[in-house]
C-alpha cells in the first residue's frame, strides 16, 4: 500500500503536479507561505515554524546575517562589534554559505516576556558583566547574566543602534558627559533609569568603534550612583510638566536648524524636513487624550494654521513598554482620525527613501485632510 502523502504542518494532503508530490510534502497553502518566505523547515529537527521564531527543538533559522548581538565570529571565534562574521570572514564566505555556517553553530537561547531572544556566549562584553548582587543597576530586578536585566539591556541595545555610528569619539564623549550632567537634573525616576542605558550604551558603542574603554571602566560607577542620588524615597507621582522638561533634558543631538532632539535617527528626520523647506516643530502636543494620558508627537507639520496639521511619529524602539505605548498612540490617531505618518525604527538609514516618501506621503494627507493640492513640491 502506497504511503499517504500529507502536509507535515497541518495533515492536508500534499501538494502534486502531474501526479508528482512535492518532496517536502507541503500542501499548497504551506508551499505558497514557504515560497513566499513566511515558514522555513529547522535544519536541526526538520520540523517546519515560522519565520523570525524558535523552533520547538529550541533552534533559531536565520534566514538573514544578523548586525547584533554577537561579540565573536561564529566561524573563527575573533571579536566583532555586534556581528556575527568578523571583516576576514565576511570577505571570505558569501552570503549563503554565512547563513549555513551561522544556522549549524551551537547557540544557547534564553526566552524572556516579550518574546525576544538572546545569544548566550562564553564571553560577554562590558553590558552583561555579572554583578555581585545579582542585581540590574538600573532597576533592581534580577541580572543573572550582568550588570543589567534583560529589559534594560535591551533598552540599551536599542539606544545603541540609534547612534551615529561614523560619530568621532569626542563628540560620544561630549554626548556622555552632557547626557550624565542633565540626568542628575531629571526629577521622573523612569526618565532617569531610561537615560542610565542610553549611558551605556554610549559606553559600550565608544568600546567598540574605538576600543576606547575610558567610558565603560567608569559606566557603572556613573549609574549606580545616579541611581543612589535619584532614586525617590517615597512614591513618586510626576506633573506633565514634570515630564516635559525632563525629556528636554535628553535633548543633545542639535539638528541643522537648531533643534535639539533625542537621538541621531531623529536628527536625520528633522534634518530631512529643513532641507524640503518643510516648517515643523519638535515635540508637539496633539489635541487628543488617550486613557487620560497626554500625547506628543515627535513632529508637527502645520497645514492651515498653528493647530491644524500633520504629525509624524518616530517608532525608535522595541522595548515592552515602549511598543506598548506606540499601540496606545496609534490606536488614538486612528480613533480621532488625525493625519499621521509613520516611521518606523530603521526606515531613517535609506535618506533619499524617507525624504521621498515623506514628501509624498505629506502632499497625500495634505489633499485628504485638508484639500490643498501640491502642498510641497
Amino acid at each position: 500500500m502506497a504511503e499517504k502523502m500529507i502536509c507535515p504542518v497541518c495533515g492536508e494532503p500534499t501538494s502534486s503536479y502531474m501526479g508528482n508530490y512535492r518532496k517536502d510534502r507541503l500542501c499548497k497553502k504551506h508551499a505558497t507561505e514557504f515560497k513566499n518566505g513566511n515558514i522555513i523547515q529547522c535544519d536541526n529537527c526538520g520540523k517546519w515554524h515560522n519565520v523570525g521564531t524558535l523552533c520547538q527543538c529550541g533552534r533559531y533559522t536565520f534566514t538573514e546575517l544578523p548586525t547584533e548581538g554577537f561579540n565573536k565570529c561564529v566561524a573563527c571565534g575573533a571579536e566583532t562589534t555586534g556581528y556575527a562574521f568578523c571583516r576576514k570572514c565576511f570577505k571570505k564566505y558569501d552570503e549563503d554559505e554565512m547563513l549555513e555556517i551561522l544556522n549549524k553553530a551551537d547557540f544557547k537561547f534564553i526566552s524572556i516576556a516579550d518574546e525576544k531572544d538572546y545569544i548566550d556566549f562564553d564571553e560577554t562584553p562590558i553590558e552583561r558583566q555579572r554583578q555581585e548582587d545579582g542585581n540590574c543597576i538600573v532597576c533592581g530586578e534580577e541580572a543573572p547574566n550582568g550588570s543589567l536585566c534583560r529589559e534594560c539591556y535591551y533598552e540599551m541595545l536599542d539606544y545603541k543602534d540609534t547612534f551615529d555610528k561614523n560619530a568621532k569619539i569626542f563628540e560620544l564623549k561630549d554626548y556622555y558627559f552632557n547626557l550624565r550632567s542633565n540626568i542628575y537634573r531629571m526629577k521622573n525616576f523612569d526618565y532617569v533609569q531610561s537615560n542610565c542605558n542610553k549611558l551605556m550604551a554610549l559606553a559600550v558603542l565608544t568600546k567598540d568603534l574605538f576600543g576606547e574603554q575610558s567610558l565603560t571602566d567608569r559606566v557603572v560607577t556613573d549609574i549606580k550612583d545616579i541611581i543612589e542620588k535619584k532614586s525617590p524615597k517615597e512614591k513618586q507621582t510626576s506633573s506633565e510638566y514634570t515630564k516635559i522638561q525632563d525629556a528636554r533634558r535628553e535633548e543633545v543631538n542639535r539638528t541643522a536648524d537648531g533643534h535639539y532632539v533625542k537621538s541621531y535617527p531623529e536628527s536625520v528626520i528633522d534634518d530631512i524636513l529643513y532641507d524640503l523647506r518643510i516648517v515643523h516643530c519638535y515635540e508637539k502636543k496633539v489635541p487628543i487624550s488617550a486613557e487620560e494620558q497626554t500625547i506628543t508627537a515627535d513632529w508637527f507639520i502645520p497645514v492651515t494654521d498653528s493647530r491644524h496639521g500633520i504629525y509624524i511619529e518616530y517608532w525608535g524602539m522595541n522595548t515592552k513598554e515602549y511598543l506598548e505605548n506606540k499601540d496606545r498612540k496609534r490606536k488614538s490617531y486612528k480613533e480621532h482620525d488625525i493625519p499621521l505618518i509613520e516611521i518606523e525604527k530603521d526606515d531613517y538609514k535609506d535618506r533619499r527613501g524617507l525624504e521621498d516618501r515623506l514628501l509624498s506621503e505629506i502632499n497625500s494627507l495634505a489633499k485628504k485632510y485638508f484639500h490643498i493640492t501640491d502642498f510641497k513640491k
